[in-house]
């Protein structure tokens, strides 16, 4: 059997052209270096395969200055406000930002850790819906860096990234309002139970008796899933007085289907969603909704990505919270008795 040659740092300088001194310095990222140099240097380390006998740590702190960000589904018309905040503090940080698209997968939301390497990013933020208990493992294992962005799943607070979520349910502060402005029969409608669980469960916590006809799960946050719920719940023999949508593209879609079906919004069934996207200003009527703060959030788990990659640590992982606020729009105002 041929034995391969080692490459040595000799190899490296030489192919490169420059000095040992000035391969140790790229490779430890010390200054005295042009970034031009530093560069070809790497790229010359990347093509033999170098590894040093003590540099896994120094190879370690290469960065391409990207960063990735994953998405559940770039369709969901709040995820461009998530994604335009991570880009300008990515941008005034000197980084780039590479997007996935998760589609709410779980297989896709796990492999986009897995095989971050791949991607030639320095760190990910991730906004995870359908995922197994696999990824708390799957980001411990993670060499690089993890920012995540916390709407709606029961995440065990060991997990090993810098989490930043809301400190109160958003949804109850959608079954406060409801049951505060007088509605009884309150139904729900969302995508499968499973993803963005907590929502959900705020409707199960918030009723005396959960009643199986008032609750619509379809197959995901849709404006289509809104209108399948409307068609569903107006079939009823007691139809309900309010409904809360999972996201404020459901609610859209009830919204259009029960004006279209001739019921009056407010006055026989009151809708609020979740999200506070633009387009819940420009219905008719317009649509109550819970802002989930997707500017603030996604700017705070992005300083934080950045943060640790620079300061190249691992534990000690940050926990942010911030306060949704309910936004009461014509589709849910308390009707004069």
């Amino acid at each position: 059997m041929t034995e391969h040659k080692k490459i040595t740092i000799e190899d490296v300088a030489r192919h490169a052209g420059v000095g040992i001194a000035t391969v140790s310095r790229a490779m430890n990222n010390s200054p005295g270096i042009s970034e031009r140099t530093k560069q070809k240097i790497m790229d010359v380390i990347e093509e033999l395969g170098f590894v040093p006998n003590s540099s896994a740590q120094s190879l370690k702190v290469r960065q391409t200055r990207q960063i990735a960000l994953a998405v559940p589904d770039i369709r969901n018309a709040f995820i461009p406000e998530i994604a335009w905040s991570v880009e300008q503090v990515a941008r005034q940080h000197g980084y780039q930002v590479v997007q996935i698209n998760t589609s709410a997968q779980a297989k896709l939301e796990l492999d986009s850790i897995r095989h971050l390497k791949k991607l030639h990013v320095d760190g990910l933020i991730i906004l995870p819906l359908a995922y197994p208990k696999a990824l708390h493992d799957v980001i411990a294992k993670s060499s690089l860096p993890i920012s995540v962005i916390n709407y709606g799943k029961r995440l065990d607070d060991g997990i090993q990234a810098d989490l930043v979520s809301l400190a109160t349910q958003e949804g109850m502060l959608v079954m406060e309002h409801l049951i505060r402005i007088g509605r009884t029969r309150i139904a729900y409608a969302g995508a499968a139970k499973d993803v963005i669980e907590e929502r959900y469960f705020a409707y199960e916590r918030s009723v005396d008796h959960v009643d199986p006809a008032l609750v619509f799960f379809g197959e995901d946050f849709s404006i289509q899933t809104g209108k399948q719920a409307a068609n569903y719940f107006c079939g009823l023999e007691h139809m309900p007085d309010a409904i809360y949508a999972g996201n404020d593209m459901i609610a859209i879609g009830l919204v259009n289907q029960l004006t279209a079906l001739g019921i009056r919004i407010p006055e026989q069934i009151a809708v609020v969603g979740i999200d506070d996207i633009l387009w819940c200003t420009i219905t008719a009527p317009k649509i109550s909704s819970v802002s989930i703060m997707g500017t603030e959030v996604a700017r705070a788990a992005t300083e934080l990505l950045l943060k640790r990659i620079k300061e190249r640590t691992r534990g000690s992982y940050e926990r942010v919270k911030f306060q949704p606020r309910l936004i009461v729009r014509e589709s849910s105002v308390a009707m004069e008795r």
